[in-house]
């Protein structure tokens, strides 16, 4: 196992032992030095005994406290030192969660990765689900893709009141078939999450997460098949410039069956008199 796949794993049991209120687990990620910083309550904590004591306090709770983290950046500053950040949600039985970002730094001693220091702060908030799509503001116009056999053309505009986008797809198999689908982008403020719901032609149907890693985004998605199978995949956008983008779809899964990667394409913006109705690839394909 890589360093960087090692602590991200290294987080993802962090989770899951907290989740179980599995004490002993929790306290041995954490090194005997490690500091807890938390903005929202503006309290930092110093040394295991002291972050273990109040996470001890939390389990003797009644309520149901459970965490969900995403890693977003891992970068190793050394072999041994590794920089990470990344989201974290905190829910506590029937109440909405609370996001928060996080940054921590992990240090190997022996074999094992622990948590040297962490930091959470709140996500600003966007005003209005306008400001948070906002974000998406560059996709906003008319694309093709150079995928010469299966060409895939998209329109991107704003809905009325400017909160969603929406996204047309048409795609022309070798054979002059067409697929087409309506992909509509807004925001969740109950996740503060930008999520996606698309709807083909054929009677398919998804959903996906959207989240941002550095200057590519990505898109963990969930579909429904025409004929009730189910299917997953990430995709992964990278901005070129303002006018291209690449685009793949990787870990891609049929009924818990893994299919291969699509090989990246690139997407480069037309003019609208060159678009007729029109998309990016689904799960499926």
């Amino acid at each position: 196992m890589g360093s960087e796949e090692a602590v991200r794993t290294t987080i993802q049991d962090y989770v899951v032992a907290f989740n179980a209120k599995d004490f002993d687990a929790v306290s041995k990620a954490w090194s005997e030095n490690a500091t807890h910083l938390d903005h929202n309550l503006a309290q930092r904590t110093d040394g295991r005994d002291q972050i273990v004591g109040d996470i001890k306090t939390l389990f003797e709770d009644d309520a149901p406290i459970k965490i969900s983290g995403t890693v977003e950046h891992v970068r190793m500053i050394t072999d041994s030192v590794a920089s990470v950040d990344g989201q974290v949600a905190v829910s506590n039985g029937a109440d909405a969660p609370v996001f928060n970002h996080f940054s921590a730094i992990l240090k190997k001693q022996g074999d094992q990765w622990l948590i040297d220091s962490m930091e959470e702060m709140p996500i600003p908030t966007p005003a209005s689900a306008a400001d948070a799509i906002s974000q998406l503001e560059w996709l906003v116009g008319s694309w093709q893709d150079a995928d010469t056999e299966s060409p895939v053309r998209a329109t991107v505009r704003r809905s009325i009141g400017g909160s969603f986008l929406i996204r047309s797809f048409q795609a022309t198999a070798a054979d002059g078939s067409v697929a087409q689908s309506t992909q509509i982008i807004g925001w969740d403020p109950i996740r503060q999450q930008l999520r996606s719901w698309t709807f083909d032609a054929d009677g398919s149907f998804g959903e996906g997460m959207w989240s941002r890693n550095g200057d590519e985004w990505l898109i963990k998605a969930t579909q429904t098949l025409a004929d009730g199978r189910t299917a997953s995949g990430t995709y992964i956008l990278t901005p070129e410039s303002n006018d291209a983008f690449a685009v793949q779809l990787v870990g891609r899964e049929i009924e818990g069956e893994l299919q291969p990667s699509t090989p990246s394409v690139m997407v480069r913006r037309v003019e609208v008199s060159d678009e007729p109705e029109a998309t990016v690839t689904t799960t499926q394909q």
